[in-house]
Formats: structure tokens, sequence, C-alpha cells
């Protein structure tokens, strides 16, 4: 994020005592100490971009924001907010900023023509049928006539001869009227934590219409997704497995078509990340249904399009078709600002400011959790069965007023996925997570510490507080994670580090899509295995360079883990890396007056 605090006003700089904010679909309104309404616009805070929210803007500054990007695209917008002071001016953000005028003018510009084609589309569509019905009762009138005088003076076969020679008169339809077109496909932009990105992305979204995270469709049939990519995801496996069990023949084109309403629709995923074959293997027609629907895509990610999920590559060329069909369709875009504006922003909030949520404690520390938890479900709480993904439940034994207190294992110590804590806030309504005895990471647990990324990161996309007790300050507790940005694997048995040949192939079918694979790097839907699991099919030993930070590491590596699941584990590492930089942010005054305007919390 890029929020500037180099006057040092910008950390005080809230939302306005006279802002009145109402939850979902009620706006936002700015009022004066008198209560009068004071402007005529109005703004769902459910409709805010996450990005936009946590930058604690003023009414009147929101208002600015708001009318610079749907009136001027995202790179007014973000002008806007640097004259304003709430961010610090970046040429290299300004210079990501094009692509996204890109794509609001193509989008704006699809939108205003597609009414007029719809309507011309339809007429024509009509009058070919018209044409096609006239055409067949002219056809089947000649024939008969054909008939009645044959039959006057001629045998029967010379009857029916006669009527088969009846010439076929050309069907003549007009031509198609032409349906617009994109001028941009989308946005693939990539880089290093904390440049910023998020906000770009959570611009563009805001200057199609002010959408939430769900779908919906603006005034000019825009339809704007910006969704979590596994959650989005998790919804396509779904409608997939319905689809499959209905019966139905290419459910993907028919998933596809139903996550693709708009005209055009925008699908906007942040951080965008491959860490299972099952994604790998049904990216790549999946993005090619979407495009087939006329979908924009825009991406933000840590990693260039040619090093998602590497291994793979070399034992499946949708990986490969994957990345040219991105290269061929989105503009690639590489920001490359010189600041991680996360770590600029914690660093400018005093220790006050910054103490509340995450506590460095040992043992048992309870009085901080204790007092967090009350102040937001005070004393009305109890046991309940909260929903995760695919029906199941996990059982909370503390919960009340939207807040929810877990032991780290209970969290992140059994195997919970992103779709299961999305599912936690989305659907059992937890807005306040309170989480005791988070571990020091190191590559032995990068089990948990993967839950933990992407706990981290469903709550801050969805603008939740996190407040916990941990082992190690921000800085250390991820840093033993760090290491596994630039693993290799070893195998300690002769042949398994030659690749599969063509021969010792598998082919597997999951759904709609057919992959390969060999005993070297077996089928598996999980996206780590373990040693035991896989002691026949070829696991590695990754080897790291330097020691661990804690005593879980001192043999440099991990055991057990297959070839195929080496790009999941440097994932990891990029995931580690962008969350110790969001824990930092979610520790500002600024974040926190965004989940409380958000959630409606005074």
């Amino acid at each position: 994020m890029v929020i500037s605090h180099l006057r040092g006003a910008c950390v005080r700089r809230r939302l306005c005592p006279g802002t009145a904010f109402a939850l979902h679909s009620s706006p936002l309104r700015r009022t004066c100490e008198q209560g009068r309404f004071c402007s005529g616009r109005t703004i769902a805070i459910d409709g805010l971009p996450p990005g936009v929210l946590r930058l604690g803007l003023s009414s009147a500054d929101l208002e600015g924001t708001v009318r610079a990007a749907q009136e001027d695209g995202p790179a007014a917008a973000l002008s806007w907010l640097c004259r304003r002071n709430y961010l610090q001016s970046d040429d290299a953000q300004q210079r990501a900023a094009l692509p996204m005028d890109i794509v609001w003018r193509s989008a704006r510009a699809y939108a205003a023509e597609f009414p007029a084609w719809q309507k011309s589309h339809e007429l024509w569509e009509a009058e070919c049928a018209r044409l096609r019905a006239e055409h067949q009762q002219l056809q089947e009138l000649r024939r008969s006539s054909a008939k009645a005088s044959s039959r006057s003076g001629t045998d029967d076969e010379k009857a029916r001869k006669e009527e088969a020679e009846v010439k076929e008169e050309p069907l003549v339809l007009p031509v198609a009227p032409r349906k617009p077109e994109l001028t941009s496909r989308g946005c693939y932009m990539w880089g290093e934590v904390g440049r910023g990105k998020t906000l770009l992305m959570d611009l563009l979204v805001l200057s199609l219409g002010n959408q939430a995270d769900h779908m919906r469709q603006n005034s000019l049939g825009v339809e704007v997704q910006r969704v979590h990519f596994h959650g989005f995801m998790h919804g396509i496996h779904k409608q997939l497995h319905a689809l499959r069990s209905a019966g139905a023949h290419d459910g993907l084109a028919k998933a596809a078509e139903e996550a693709t309403t708009g005209a055009p629709s925008v699908l906007c995923f942040d951080e965008f990340q491959i860490t299972t074959i099952a994604d790998a293997t049904l990216l790549t027609p999946l993005v090619s249904k979407l495009f087939e629907q006329d979908a924009i895509i825009v991406m933000t990610s840590n990693r260039a399009p040619d090093q998602l999920f590497q291994k793979e590559r070399g034992h499946d060329s949708r990986m490969l078709d994957f990345d040219a069909a991105l290269r061929s369709k989105l503009e690639i875009h590489y920001l490359d600002a010189p600041l991680d504006y996360r770590q600029v922003a914690a660093s400018s909030s005093s220790p006050l400011e910054l103490g509340p949520d995450y506590h460095v404690a040992a043992g048992a520390a309870r009085e901080p959790l204790e007092a967090a938890f009350t102040s937001v479900a005070g004393s009305s709480f109890g046991a309940e069965a909260l929903p995760v993904a695919w029906g199941r439940t996990l059982r909370c034994e503390q919960v009340g007023g939207g807040a929810a207190r877990f032991t780290f294992k209970e969290l992140c110590g059994q195997p919970l996925g992103a779709e299961d804590y999305i599912s936690l806030i989305q659907r059992g309504g937890i807005h306040t997570f309170v989480v005791s005895d988070v571990p020091r990471f190191g590559v032995k647990r990068h089990n948990e510490a993967r839950r933990f990324t992407n706990l981290v990161d469903a709550l801050y996309e969805h603008q939740c507080r996190l407040v916990c007790t941990a082992e190690a300050p921000i800085d250390d507790l991820l840093k033993g994670m760090d290491r596994l940005c630039a693993i290799e694997a070893h195998t300690d048995q002769a042949g398994r580090h030659e690749a599969a040949s063509e021969n010792s192939m598998r082919q597997h079918r999951h759904g709609d899509v057919t992959f390969a694979s060999s005993k070297l790097s077996p089928c598996r839907p999980d996206t780590f295995a373990t040693a035991e699991a896989d002691a026949e099919a070829g696991t590695s030993f990754i080897r790291l360079a330097g020691s661990g930070s804690d005593s879980s590491d001192q043999q440099d590596g991990v055991e057990g883990v297959m070839t195929a699941a080496i790009d999941s584990l440097k994932e990891s590492g990029f995931a580690a890396r962008r969350c110790a930089s969001r824990l930092r942010e979610m520790g500002t005054v600024t974040y926190r007056e965004g989940h409380a305007a958000r959630w409606g919390l005074h």
C-alpha cells in the first residue's frame, strides 16, 4: 500500500466525525454537525474496494477520489490521492496506472456500444428467422405445385423425379451487426510486496462503478468481480462438480458463461498464484473460455507469468499454453517501485499506534486477547459451529458480536484452506479474529505457515482484524520461510532426478481436464506430500542455503516433498513476504479505522 506519512499528519487523518456509515447497500452520506445533508453523492461502504478503504480518506476526499476515478480513470484517481497527500508520488506507480487506464477505457467503450448492438442483433435474429420461415414456405409451395403438375398425365416415377428436381432457391440473409470489440483484454501486473499493486487494481474497480467484492453490475452494464483467486477457483470447482453430477457436458464452458454475465465482465484477481496441480491444469482451458465470453482479466502477482508453477511446466504443456495465453491477451507490466510502502507506513507509526493487535508473548499471555475479544463481543458469546467450505463446520468455543477466539492450532494446525477462511468471514460473519500462540515459522512448519498466510490474505482482503499473541516480532516471525523463494530439490535415489520418459506418463481426468503424470511426479490432490505417502513415488529432499532461524531448521532441509510440489513451496516463500508486509499494515491506525468503517463498528 502507498500510504504516505511524510508530513506526519496523515496517520491522524481519520474518517470525519460527521460522517455516518451504513453497512451493505445502504449509502454513506456526508453530514454536517447539525445532521443536515451536505452532499448529493452517496457511496456504499461495502462497495469500496479494500485498497481504497484502507487509506482512511475523509468524506470529502473519498468523494473526490470516486469522482476522479469514475470520470477520468485510475491514473487520475492516483494523482488526486497524491495531491491530497494520502499517497507518496511514485513514477513507477504512475506508469503502472496507464495499463489500468487502458482497461478502464476499453470496458467503458464496450459497455457503451453493447446495448445498441444487442438491440440490433435481436432485430437481426428476428429478421433472419422470418426470412428462413418464408423461404421454407416458398420451397414447400414450389414442391407442392410441381407435384400437382406432374400428376396430371404422368406416371408416379416421373412425378417423383420432377418433384425432386424443383430448383432450390438460395436463402439470402442480411449481414449480422458487428459486435463491439474490446481494445484491451486486461493486464497482468507483478512486482515485490507493498509496491501498490493492490491499490492500483482497486482504483480500477472503483473507476468502473464502485463495486464490492461480489458480483454486481453498474449502470453501464459493466460487471466487476473483485475476488480472492482462491475463492473464485473454489466456486469454479464446486460448480463443475454440480454440473458433472447433473450430467452436463462441457461443464467448463457453462461455468465460464455463468461467471461472466456483464457486458463486459471484468475479473480482478489480487495476488494471483498457482499452488495446486488441479488449479494449474484447469486454468488454461478456463481462461480460454473466459476470453471467449469477452471477459477482461486483471491480475496482480509477486511473480512473472513464466515463474508460475515452474516445476509443472516440464511435465505438462498446459502451463506453457497458459503463459502464452496471458502474453497474447494481457499486457504484462512489472511494477518496479523502490519501496515497500506498507513497511514505510508501519515505520512511520508510533509504538502506541501499532501496539493493540500484535503481541509478542511467550507462553500463556492472555490479557491482551481477553481485552480485545470482550471489546467486540461484550458479555454475550458462546460456542458455535462456524461454516467453512464444502458444507463443513469449524467449532469455536468463543464467538460473539462478529468476533471469534481461536488457538493457532485450531485455526492453522489442521487442514483448512483459503476458501475455509473466506467462508468464516463471508458466511460466518466473523470480522475480528483473536488468535493465541502463533509460533515462529521455519521450513519444517511450511504447511502451518501456508495456512497462516492464507488466513492473513483473507482477512486483509476483507478488511478484517487480527489480534494475536506470537512467539516473535513480525520481522522475525516468517523469516525462516523466506529461503523457500530460491529452493532447489535434491534426490538421494539414483534416477529420480531424471525426467519421466514418454512411456511412463499416465493420463488422468479431473472433470473436464485431462493431464499427465508419472511415477516421478504423482498426481495428488493436496499441495504437499509426506515422505511416508510418497516413499514409492519419488520424493525429494530440499536443501537450503544457510541455517534456519529456529531449531527445527538445523538440518537445512525438508524431506518428503514430491518434486511437483516444489513450486508450491516457493510460492510459500513469496506468500510469507507478503504476509509480513500485510501484518505491518494491519497494525496501523488507518487500517483499523477502515476495519471499523467497513464493519459498522464505532
